[in-house]
């Protein structure tokens, strides 16, 4: 039906904040190891606080500290970037007012985990980003969509969403299954580096010529581990 191969591999620590670039990483049931795991809320409640209401929060990064030289390791807090450089832990005291003070987050701001209900990673593939490069009259990177994994593949451009849910495919040694196609927010209308910049054109074409979609969902059920470079096909 198709194949290719994994560009590139990406975790995002902390919803909404940009994350890092992998070499190789370790997906279960539950997603991608230590992607999305924490998220920012308002102060004492559960509404979160995102990109979408506060697209300065793409100025910061997000990472998971390196371990035993295994810069794909997942331990302990990640560290957090702010757009001048400077580093917080995630625990730091002094964290959640600078992250307000830079985001223009008006009630304050809460790092905690994130409950989740099921995994899944989102792929994105560079025929789609092209094609939309194209018909924008721009580029259009691919940090806007947030993907777990870039694939270069022999697949038309959008062909990705008329594959039947429930489709195998194979990433390396891997046999992940498709979910769904991802449905889109406003997230990918706002400049991916934090600079307070929103696309509507883009936002109106993702919706009017893409119905709404950009990337697919896969799950696997046990752990395996996929790396930059590993065949794809189905």
């Amino acid at each position: 039906m198709f194949a290719g191969d994994v560009k590139e591999l990406w975790r995002y620590p902390v919803k909404g904040l940009r994350g890092e670039s992998l070499r190789s990483a370790v997906v279960d049931f539950d997603g991608l190891a230590g992607d999305r795991l924490f998220g920012l809320f308002e102060p004492g409640s559960d509404n979160a606080v995102w990109g979408g209401s506060h697209p300065k929060m793409m100025g910061w990064e997000a990472a998971w500290p390196a371990q035993c030289g295994c810069a794909d390791a997942v331990s302990g807090d990640p560290v957090l970037y702010e757009p001048g450089g400077a580093a917080w832990g995630a625990s730091e005291a002094g964290l959640p007012e600078r992250l307000a003070e830079t985001i223009d987050a008006k009630k304050g701001v809460e790092i905690r985990k994130v409950k989740r209900d099921y995994g899944r990673i989102l792929v994105v593939f560079e025929a789609s980003l092209r094609k939309l490069s194209e018909q924008m009259g721009r580029e259009i990177e691919a940090a806007r969509f947030r993907p777990n994994v870039v694939v270069a593949a022999d697949l038309e451009p959008f062909a990705e969403y008329q594959l039947e849910r429930g489709l195998p495919i194979r990433l390396g040694d891997n046999e992940f299954t498709l979910q769904k196609p991802c449905e889109r927010c406003v997230l990918p209308s706002w400049e991916p580096h934090g600079a307070n910049v929103r696309d509507m054109d883009l936002h109106r074409h993702i919706i009017k010529e893409l119905d709404n979609h950009f990337g697919i969902y896969l799950r696997v059920s046990d752990p395996v581990t996929i790396k930059v470079g590993d065949a794809v096909s189905a």
